[in-house]
C-alpha cells in the first residue's frame, strides 16, 4: 500500500473505513497526565478497529528518544524549535488522511502550513481543559482560529462550551477500564494530582483538619503527586497532626485509588478511575468555572462537590456515619462509569472523521 493509494480503497473487513491518523499532541508519553491518557487510550481502541496512528509531540526533554513505537504507535517528538520541528513532520504531514490535533498548541505551531497549503486535507480537533479563570483572551482567541481552520472538534468537557462561547461537535468526558463487579469499598483517602493551587491540595488538608476538629474523624490519606505545594502541605499536615503520607509522584495510582474509601481529585479521567474503583469522589471548586467544570459532569450526581473546605469535611462526615448510604453512593457511581468506556470515546472520533466524504 503506497501513501498515494485512495483512501476508501483501504477498508477492514466489516467495510468500515480504515484512515491513516496523525494526532498532534501538546505532550505525550513518558509524561504522564489526563491529556496524554486520553490520547494514548484512545489511540488504543482506534488502532484496534484497524485504523494506522501516529503520534507527533513536542520533544520537551532532550534525553527523550526523537522517535520510537509505543503500543505499537509511532511516536516522533518534534523540535521545540518551530522551523526544525515543521521539517521533521512534512512526510508525516503527507502521510496522513486524517489530521487530529489535541488543543490548539501543536496545531499551530507545527501543522499550520500544511494546513493552509493543503486546505483539502480534513483537519480535526479535541480541547481538552482549560488555561486558568479567567480565562486569557489569547487563549480564547486561539481556540477559535483553530475551530475556524478543522472541519469538526469535540470538548473534553461540557464546560468548554459555555466558557468558550463556541460549540463543539460532540462532547465527553473521556473513558475507564472499569471492572465486571464494584470493588468493596476500601479505607481511608486518597488525593491524587498536582499538589498546586488549581488542583484544591491545601483545601483538601483544611478538610482533613476541619474533619479531626469539629467531627473528631482522624482520615488517613494518601499523597499520590508532587508539585510546589508540597513543602506547604508536608507542614500543615504536621502541625495540625494529620494522618498524611506523602509519596510522591506515583506512576500507577490505581492501587492507591483501589485501597481507599475516599478519593481527593476533581480531573474528568481521574473521578471517572477513582467511580470504577470503588472510591467516593471528594472534589472542590474555588472558582464558577471550575464549579461548571463539576456540576456539569454527567456523574456530578454520583460524587461529592463542595465549594470550601468545611462543606467537603461535613459530606464526609455524613457519609461516614451513614455506611449504607456511603455504599449506595459508590455502587451508583459505578454503575455510571461503566458506560463511560473508551469504545464510547472513540465512536465520536470516528463519527466526527466520518464527515469526511
Amino acid at each position: 500500500m503506497t501513501a498515494r493509494e485512495p483512501q476508501q480503497t483501504r477498508r477492514n473487513a466489516d467495510g468500515r473505513p480504515r484512515r491513516r491518523v496523525l494526532m498532534l499532541a501538546p505532550s505525550y508519553l513518558p509524561r504522564a497526565g489526563g491529556v496524554e491518557k486520553h490520547i494514548r487510550l484512545v489511540a488504543r481502541e482506534l488502532l484496534a478497529r484497524g485504523h494506522e496512528i501516529r503520534i507527533a509531540t513536542p520533544r520537551w526533554e532532550q534525553d527523550w528518544a526523537a522517535e520510537e513505537t509505543l503500543d505499537e504507535i509511532p511516536v516522533r517528538r518534534l523540535a521545540l524549535d518551530k522551523r526544525a520541528g515543521r521539517r521533521e513532520l512534512i512526510d508525516w504531514a503527507a502521510w496522513a488522511d486524517i489530521v487530529h490535533t489535541h488543543d490548539a498548541y501543536p496545531f499551530l505551531k507545527y501543522y499550520l502550513p500544511f494546513r493552509l497549503r493543503g486546505p483539502r486535507k480534513p483537519v480535526f480537533a479535541t480541547f481538552h481543559g482549560y488555561e486558568g479563570y479567567p480565562i486569557p483572551l489569547e487563549a480564547r482567541l486561539l481556540r477559535r482560529i483553530v475551530l475556524w481552520l478543522t472541519r469538526g472538534s469535540i470538548c473534553a468537557g461540557a464546560f468548554i462550551p459555555k466558557w468558550y462561547r463556541f460549540r463543539c461537535t460532540h462532547v465527553t468526558h473521556g473513558g475507564v477500564d472499569a471492572p465486571d463487579h464494584c470493588p468493596p469499598v476500601g479505607e481511608g483517602a486518597v488525593f491524587v494530582g498536582r499538589l498546586e493551587a488549581d488542583t484544591g491540595f491545601m483545601g483538601a488538608l483544611a478538610a482533613l483538619r476541619i474533619l479531626k476538629e469539629r467531627h473528631g474523624i482522624d482520615l488517613p490519606v494518601a499523597v499520590c503527586g508532587d508539585g510546589s505545594l508540597r513543602a506547604e502541605g508536608r507542614e500543615f499536615a504536621t502541625v495540625h497532626g494529620l494522618p498524611v503520607t506523602f509519596h510522591g509522584f506515583v506512576p500507577d495510582v490505581m492501587p492507591h485509588i483501589c485501597a481507599a474509601r475516599f478519593a481527593f481529585t476533581s480531573g474528568l479521567l481521574g473521578m471517572l478511575e477513582a467511580m470504577a474503583s470503588g472510591s467516593v469522589v471528594l472534589a472542590t471548586y474555588d472558582n464558577p468555572l471550575k464549579e461548571d467544570y463539576l456540576r456539569l459532569f454527567p456523574g456530578a450526581g454520583h460524587i461529592c462537590i463542595a465549594g470550601t473546605p468545611g462543606e467537603m469535611a461535613q459530606e464526609v462526615a455524613r457519609l461516614m456515619s451513614d455506611p449504607d448510604g456511603l455504599q449506595s453512593c459508590v455502587d451508583a457511581a459505578f454503575d455510571f462509569a461503566r458506560t463511560q468506556t473508551w469504545a464510547a470515546v472513540a465512536d465520536l472520533y470516528e463519527g466526527l472523521w466520518g464527515c469526511v466524504a
